[in-house]
């Protein structure tokens, strides 16, 4: 797969949260359900893994966890990066959907310890390139789930998409990261309105570069 010719495109970081925004309308709820099943899930997971690898003070302990924690909720939030493909092709949505990518297991896996080594690599050697890489494979996931892409033809598709705009990208990252943060400080009840719009935000990005019209 290719995506378009877009060597000049560039997007405009607040019309696209707010446009993310708008586009939570009628469907909040099944997104806090959705994310509220991944929190729960996850709770689970990483607090058997840490009575059976304590992490405290043991970074081997702590790769293990992540390593076999991944099968579990990885798929899942690969779901929710999807429930916001899916609301910007203005499709419907259930909360079980999340649950649609666990037969994509080996891809999935194979996709994420390839990502994680190599950004802890640019992390390790220089931070600079570990951000980059970061924010370069943002897409990685969806075009291995959606379009079948195989692993590295998907983290290369992606990083030289975002590569042309990464700035703005990275920008996008910060932004929304700083409004979740904040949105989560009364009580968490912002956070109803601002994952969606990030999720969806990307999810719009994603539909523009990768999707044919």
């Amino acid at each position: 797969m290719q995506n378009r010719d877009l060597d000049d495109y560039e997007f405009l970081i607040i019309p696209l949260l707010k446009e993310g925004l708008k586009r939570t309308d009628g469907i909040k709820l099944k997104f806090a359900g959705a994310v509220l099943i991944f929190i729960i899930i996850s709770v689970i997971t990483n607090s058997i893994l840490e009575f059976i690898f304590p992490t405290t003070g043991s970074l081997a302990n702590q790769y293990i966890a992540g390593i076999l924690s991944a099968p579990v909720t990885v798929p899942i939030a690969v779901g929710l990066t999807m429930l916001g493909v899916s609301i910007a092709r203005d499709q419907e949505i259930d909360v079980p959907s999340i649950f649609n990518y666990y037969n994509m297991m080996y891809s999935i896996i194979i996709t994420y310890m390839s990502i994680t080594i190599l950004v802890s690599l640019g992390f390790l050697f220089l931070i600079v390139p570990g951000i980059y890489l970061s924010i370069s494979y943002l897409f990685t996931y969806q075009l291995v789930v959606d379009k079948g892409l195989g692993t590295w033809e998907a983290m290369e598709l992606s990083r030289k998409t975002v590569t042309k705009q990464w700035f703005n990208f990275f920008g996008l990252a910060l932004l929304s990261g700083i409004i979740i943060v904040i949105s989560a400080i009364p009580l968490g009840i912002g956070l109803i309105w601002t994952l969606p719009m990030t999720y969806i935000s990307y999810g719009l990005l994603y539909h523009h570069l990768f999707d044919d019209e």
